[in-house]
């Protein structure tokens, strides 16, 4: 081998690892959820009703998840997608895990008795706890879970509709290479499926279908995954009922300790004393809020966006993209 072959060949090897390693990462925790998913052994039946943090990403799912997950007694899990994906393969919006059909959006129709037995499987906590699952891409599938846990409960934390698809745009403007696959973007997936997905079902369940294709940048794109996740919720709101919960992240951010207390309270878990309180509170900081930049949204969308942002109190607001508007 010449000394430039070697040279180029060497200089490949650590421009290679870091996407295979990635590769193989994501390929490894997708077969062993799936053998765990076919083998493990169901646990006794006590009552299993998991609470759901739900809510768009960038919303404060994280810091509520990691809040509620300092309980003693709560089995907190952080966006299980590969436990998602061994419980139904077209959970596997970002595609990392199954090639294939996958959604953003699903209902009751997508559960089945095999379905439910590999949720129970994969996710049952030890006997005493309370399992806290967090995966923002939950709300858009409320009827699912529904479905394959009857008796779960919902937190949904929503956040300035502004704040989010800000955070998302920035987010989403970077890629991660993968080895013999497009790259992984940090927000919509592997070679965008993320958006492939919520485009195709929101567009099926009537939203905004006329106004989809207009959605060509990160911030509308964003501003469209808000409003679904916070229309979904609205729809199912009355039929959760008194298994719904909702709050805001500012009231999170602004009271931390009453906001808990309240959470606390309505899940039936006992504070356990102050310190846990206390610890957990003490773990919240301020968040910036950030309108440096309009957001334009086509007509209905934008009325829409106007709308909810004002019925939660919120300062954000959209403005007209006349270029939009005049295809519409």
């Amino acid at each position: 081998m010449t000394t430039t072959y070697r040279s180029k060949f060497v200089a490949f090897i650590p421009g290679l690892a870091e996407p295979l390693a990635r590769t193989t990462y994501y390929f490894a925790r997708g077969v062993s959820s799936q053998a765990r998913a076919r083998l493990t052994l169901l646990p006794a039946a006590d009552g299993f009703s998991p609470v759901f943090i739900i809510g768009c990403g960038r919303s404060g799912t994280t810091l509520l998840g990691q809040l509620i997950g300092k309980h003693p007694r709560v089995k907190y899990v952080c966006e299980p997608y590969d436990l998602w994906a061994a419980v139904h393969p077209a959970t596997d919006f970002l595609q990392l895990y199954k090639h294939g059909e996958h959604h953003c959006m699903l209902d009751s129709r997508s559960v089945t008795g095999e379905t439910r037995i590999r949720f129970q499987r994969l996710m049952s906590p030890p006997r005493g706890f309370t399992l806290v699952e967090k995966s923002p891409v939950n709300a858009l599938r409320l009827g699912f879970l529904d479905a394959i846990a009857p008796s779960a409960r919902f937190v949904h934390i929503v956040r300035d509709g502004a704040e989010v698809v800000r955070s998302i745009e920035r987010k989403a403007s970077g890629d991660r290479p993968m080895a013999f696959r497009p790259p992984l973007n940090n927000w919509w997936g592997v070679n965008g499926a993320k958006w492939t997905a919520l485009a195709a079902d929101g567009s099926a369940a009537g939203y905004y279908p006329d106004e989809v294709a207009q959605l060509t940048t990160d911030e509308k794109r964003a501003a469209y995954e808000w409003l679904l996740s916070v229309r979904e919720v609205d729809t199912w709101r009355s039929r959760l009922g008194s298994r719904l919960m909702e709050l805001r992240l500012e009231d999170l951010i602004n009271e931390p300790r009453k906001t808990l207390q309240s959470v606390v309270d309505w899940l039936g878990l006992s504070l356990s004393g102050e310190q846990w309180l206390d610890q957990a509170a003490r773990m919240v900081r301020p968040i910036s809020n950030d309108y440096t930049t309009e957001l334009m949204l086509p007509g209905q969308m934008r009325a829409d966006f106007n709308e909810l942002q004002e019925s939660y109190h919120f300062k954000g607001r959209a403005t007209s993209d006349e270029c939009l508007d005049r295809l519409t």
